[in-house]
């Protein structure tokens, strides 16, 4: 992902965060062919490539995304995630990444409507935990680093929600064990619910209106110690 471009909310408002990210289609579609083809949301090959052959696609085009009511729209939400997240610079990752999809084609569009409408009802804590190794909508190779962003995509758009999800991956807890949110011994990856709880928070402390512009500040920090 890179830092350029801004967004414009639907109130009008400008947010410098919405973070961009190059891709080329190919690098995912080689993986989404026959019986998967339908994997692929065909919105991500709308965009003109630019002089180089790329597409980009920002946090807003995901959000785009995941706005569309079609019959595969928690899939597309999450592929989508996947390539925004995946950007240029991981592209060499795809190939391990995309297993999430095609080493669970029987299951993983289940497992994420199930957590969809968990996170409606009860919540993205509820959500998370449910998404976790051992949780009813588990999805193998799917961690979450990822499925933080898919409930992202997925839920923030609901203001209304008490605690709104958002993307917790190693960047971010870095930042946060800096800051004293989380203990020195959190790690980078596989975050019991009680953390994502306690993250969650202390966003919407920082910043009842947008939470995400801290996750965004916290990812920017924890960037720092790459």
């Amino acid at each position: 992902m890179t830092d350029a471009g801004e967004a414009i909310t639907d109130a009008g408002e400008v947010r410098p965060y919405d973070n961009w990210a190059k891709y080329r289609s190919a690098w995912w579609t080689r993986y989404f062919t026959g019986d998967l083809a339908y994997f692929w949301p065909l919105q991500l090959d709308q965009s003109e490539p630019d002089s180089g052959g790329y597409r980009w696609i920002s946090r807003s085009g995901v959000f785009d995304i995941a706005a569309i009511e079609s019959e595969h729209r928690e899939l597309h939400t999450a592929v989508a995630a996947y390539v925004w997240g995946v950007g240029f610079t991981a592209r060499m990752s795809i190939g391990r990444l995309v297993r999430a999809f095609t080493a669970n084609a029987d299951t993983v569009e289940m497992n994420l409507r199930r957590a969809a409408a968990i996170l409606a009802d009860d919540g993205p804590v509820a959500a998370y935990e449910s998404m976790l190794a051992g949780g009813s909508n588990q999805t193998k190779f799917m961690g979450p680093a990822y499925f933080t962003k898919y409930l992202f995509f997925t839920g923030y758009r609901d203001a209304g929600a008490e605690l709104r999800p958002l993307i917790l991956d190693r960047r971010v807890a870095t930042a946060l064990r800096e800051r004293g949110v989380f203990g020195p011994k959190a790690g980078n990856a596989d975050w019991p619910s009680e953390l994502y709880r306690r993250y969650l928070t202390y966003c919407h402390e920082q910043n009842p209106n947008d939470p995400a512009a801290v996750e965004a500040d916290l990812f920017n920090e924890g960037r720092g110690f790459d």
